[in-house]
């Protein structure tokens, strides 16, 4: 018998200052695949407050193939961003992109290695006309490691997003951490 994901729930409140929004406190609902580790589980949550807007979701799991982490879909269905948190192969990025005419890619990472092992497959790709429609982020290990530290099925986050910086305040306690961008 399969071993059901666990469902975790975050209330999170959100000022990302730099774009203009302020989210009063929303429940946010994130299955977590029993493979899953906490890490990552954080990491796609940063990503959600990073990338959040009207349509954001989170994607089916690690489970389902030739699906993302976190993606944004307008009014009309159309996928406008596909969001990869941690290890991910340049082919199944660029597929979901094919896919997907005018979707913008971002990859958040929080380990420096995988970020540098898609680095080395983009620059490897002999056709990559889709890297420009490609952002790589890289977020704080100290602040995932912080955040992903306590397995409470519920949370509360206040997230402020400035400039690079996440500023969050979690289990009563202030953590915070760079976040970096660059072109793929």
């Amino acid at each position: 018998m399969a071993v059901p994901t666990t469902r975790l729930e975050y209330k999170i409140t959100l000022s990302h200052v730099d774009r203009g929004i302020d989210l009063p406190e929303t429940a946010v609902f994130v299955s977590r695949h029993p493979s899953e580790t906490l890490e990552h589980v954080t990491l796609r949550v940063l990503a959600w407050c990073l990338f959040h807007e009207e349509g954001i979701s989170f994607g089916p799991g690690l489970s389902s193939d030739g699906t993302a982490d976190l993606w944004v879909h307008d009014l009309t269905g159309r996928l406008t961003s596909w969001i990869e948190c941690g290890a991910t192969k340049w082919e199944h990025l660029r597929r979901g992109l094919q896919q997907n005419s005018g979707a913008k890619g971002h990859v958040v990472f929080v380990q420096p290695r995988k970020r540098e092992d898609l680095e080395a497959e983009i620059a490897a790709a002999p056709h990559a006309k889709e890297r420009a429609q490609v952002t790589l982020w890289s977020v704080d290990p100290a602040l995932v490691a912080a955040l992903a530290a306590r397995e409470d099925r519920r949370q509360r986050w206040s997230v402020t997003i400035v400039g690079d910086h996440f500023y969050v305040e979690a289990f009563g306690e202030n953590v915070d951490g760079e976040v970096a961008r660059a072109d793929a």
